[in-house]
């Protein structure tokens, strides 16, 4: 910078306009004297990218919004004839008409000429482009790319850029600098849709719009993230906002087909294995072993004539018989739920035999097999047994939404189809073990109808981690973890590609865990370089399955922890090298304006009581914007000091009411001041006791709305 250069100061939400005034060399460092032209002008920093004088580049697009080490760099103008006093004049930045809109037109014959406004078009054959305007960084133009068809895989930001955009197919839209930030639209259409949105930076307070700030964006800065710091700071919810998409309904191409959920549901296991998947999905029969042909009509056969024949469980033998014309058939190996197939006939002896199989079975009439198998929570040690109501009734129905069913008629039955979740979400705790996370032995009790219902069996059961690298990897699209394990690296590598899907695995509350133990030998795993479908990576074998596993390089593991939490594990040092972390404050901004209609300043209760507590104890034991931020009414106030609050700072002081009395003041307090007199206990002094002055916090449900009002603002004036 030279002396009478003018430089926009950008600090959280403020923008000042400062001019360097002079430069100076402080023991041996340089420095420079500005003189403050403007205060608090009156800009966002979004609003600032979308100024018509300023040629658009991925500068200032960028490093505007989000945080960089690159802390300075130029501004080109776009238009000569922006002026020295243009620029010091506050108004130029109160004119709404000095500011870039984003046009999406619907054919090219909608563009205007030397329009200050981004345009972006739709061709003949609807593909999606965009104006060359001279105020553009015509690098810039080789980076654009058609991402609309890739909405809905995974990219939350993205995602809500692409669909905006594409509105434009069906009316020409305009959408302003708050509705569509242009650095929104530039992670959307200037990057492929897979890639990070500049990992380089991070993100800052007024990235999006003030009706969108609750859900600010997050951004990872590696494949393993945490994020920490108080309680209240909405850690969890900012996670599951950016990188969670929850099941839904959303519009799709396929026919979706009704089930009647009324009748019965049948899990079949197609041998020991699933070796006779092959067999059995090629054809329009299905049957189990357990029921030979030799046998003769099962609604003949008695328990005592399969005792005396030695034949085996006479319950699960005779379930065949049961399965009625309308029933339908799940074929389902493990956890592995592999095809669906509508049963066309009682269960007929005669026509039961009339097959190539060893076995008796019913005709069927096949309604999808999995090009992929859907994996339930739990898998079953029965051949063959009813799952309506059982212990994977609800996963099982879920998978079915999830492939192209549906069971109700008030559910849309054309062109839509469920969108199913791309995160595990679970919450570590202190009894949360290995073989929860990744493999173990476990107990399983059959369904309360099985003959032998209350006797306990164990199975090796893949734990949370497993289940979500087997995700992971059919979102690369690989069958299972397996498969893709016995691919080439070569083809891992091609696979795991920069547009890949990815799958998140959230832990909530990470550090109440013993991550050492849980993670175990998983801990080389997860690092960047050493997931499946990078350069470096690595496998090892399980200790109870002895398979080969490995972490695939489209797993995303997010943690978030209390720093106030006294229950806490500390974590592993080798832990911590493998993640990264960002802190997440009390931001009193969020909570801007609100309470204005109580006649409480609730930003500055906040900031009033965290200056307090981080005075008395540390940055770590403040309390959270979360608090206050649903408050509309006065006694959704009093119920937050109730319910969150009190509590929350009696534990952060053990319960020392005349310390919690310095947060909140003396009439937040019953104060205790008479003499007592104690028993006399041989030369024990007890005279410091008898005039103890003795604190406890008043019942706020018994304070009046009017006094309460006065003691909240008591706090803060």
């Amino acid at each position: 910078m030279e002396e009478r250069d003018y430089a926009f100061i950008i600090s959280g939400k403020s923008v000042h306009l400062w001019r360097a005034k002079e430069k100076l060399d402080i023991d041996g460092h340089p420095r420079m004297n500005f003189e403050v032209i403007h205060k608090d002008l009156p800009l966002t920093s979004q609003k600032f990218v979308a100024f018509k004088y300023f040629r658009l580049d991925s500068s200032l697009i960028v490093l505007t919004i989000r945080q960089s080490p690159k802390a300075f760099y130029s501004i080109q103008l776009s238009d000569s004839s922006f002026t020295e006093e243009m620029l010091r004049d506050r108004q130029s930045y109160e004119n709404e008409d000095n500011f870039r809109k984003i046009k999406v037109l619907q054919s090219e014959n909608d563009i205007v000429s030397n329009s200050i406004d981004i345009q972006l078009y739709f061709d003949l054959n609807k593909q999606l482009n965009i104006v060359k305007s001279s105020f553009f960084d015509p690098g810039l133009f080789t980076h654009f790319v058609d991402n609309l068809s890739r909405e809905g895989n995974g990219r939350k930001m993205k995602d809500a850029a692409l669909k905006k955009i594409g509105r434009g197919l069906k009316e020409n839209t305009v959408y302003s600098y708050e509705q569509l930030p242009i650095l929104r639209m530039y992670d959307a259409l200037f990057n492929e849709y897979g890639s990070p949105d500049e990992a380089e930076t991070i993100r800052a307070v007024d990235e999006l719009s003030t009706e969108e700030h609750w859900s600010e964006p997050l951004e990872l800065k590696s494949f393993n993230q945490i994020y920490y710091g108080p309680p209240g700071t909405g850690k969890t919810y900012l996670v599951r906002k950016n990188f969670c998409l929850e099941e839904e309904i959303i519009a799709g191409t396929q026919l979706r087909t009704r089930l009647d959920i009324s009748r019965t549901f049948w899990h079949l296991a197609p041998g020991r294995n699933g070796y006779l998947w092959d067999k059995l999905k090629d054809g329009n029969v299905l049957g189990y072993e357990w029921v030979d042909k030799s046998w003769g009509d099962l609604h003949k056969l008695t328990p005592k004539h399969i005792e005396e024949e030695g034949w085996g469980n006479y319950q699960l033998i005779s379930y065949l018989r049961e399965v009625k014309k309308g029933d339908y058939i799940c074929v389902i190996s493990g956890r592995s739920f592999l095809g669906i197939a509508e049963v066309l006939e009682d269960y007929n002896f005669t026509e039961a035999i009339n097959n190539d199989l060893a076995f008796q079975t019913v005709p069927v009439k096949w309604l999808k097999k999995f090009d992929h198998p859907v994996y339930l929570n739990s898998s079953q040690t029965k051949t063959f047994v009813r799952l309506n109501h059982g212990t994977r009734w609800s996963s099982l129905i879920t998978s079915l939404r999830e492939n192209g069913f549906y069971f109700e008629d008030e559910e849309s039955v054309e062109s839509n189809i469920v969108s199913p979740k791309n995160f595990t979400f679970i919450t570590f705790h202190q009894s949360f073990s290995y073989e929860d996370f990744i493999e173990g032995i476990k107990p399983v009790l059959a369904d309360s109808d099985e003959e032998g219902s209350d006797k306990l069996q164990y199975e090796l059961v893949s734990g949370i981690f497993y289940q979500a690298c087997e995700k992971a990897s059919q979102l690369a699209g690989y069958e299972t973890l397996q498969a893709c394990l016995s691919d080439t690296k070569q083809n891992r590598h091609r696979k795991f590609g920069k547009n890949v899907q990815e799958y998140y695995l959230i832990i909530d509350e990470l550090n109440r865990g013993n991550v050492a133990s849980i993670f175990g030998e998983l801990i080389t795993l997860i690092e960047d370089d050493k997931r499946l479908g990078t350069d470096s990576e690595i496998t090892i074998t399980l200790p109870y399955s002895k398979s080969l596993f490995g972490v695939p390089k489209n797993l995303r593991i997010i943690g978030t922890m209390n720093t106030a939490d006294r229950s806490i594990e500390a974590l592993d040092t080798a832990f911590r090298r493998r993640f990264s972390f960002e802190e997440i404050m009390p931001d009193s901004g969020y909570l801007e304006g609100k309470g204005e209609s109580l006649g409480i300043n609730l930003k500055k209760l906040l900031e009033t009581i965290n200056e307090r507590l981080e005075k008395l104890l540390s940055r770590d034991h403040t309390i959270g914007h979360s608090f206050f931020i649903k408050i509309n009414e006065l006694k959704d106030l009093k119920l937050a000091f109730i319910n969150k609050v009190i509590p929350l700072l009696q534990e952060y002081f053990y319960n020392d009411y005349a310390r919690i009395g310095l947060i909140l003041g003396s009439s937040f307090l019953d104060i205790k001041k008479s003499r007592t007199s104690f028993m006399k206990v041989d030369q024990y002094d007890s005279s410091d006791f008898e005039e103890r002055i003795v604190y406890s916090m008043k019942r706020l449900d018994d304070i009046s709305d009017f006094e309460f009002l006065g003691m909240i603002k008591s706090i803060y004036e």
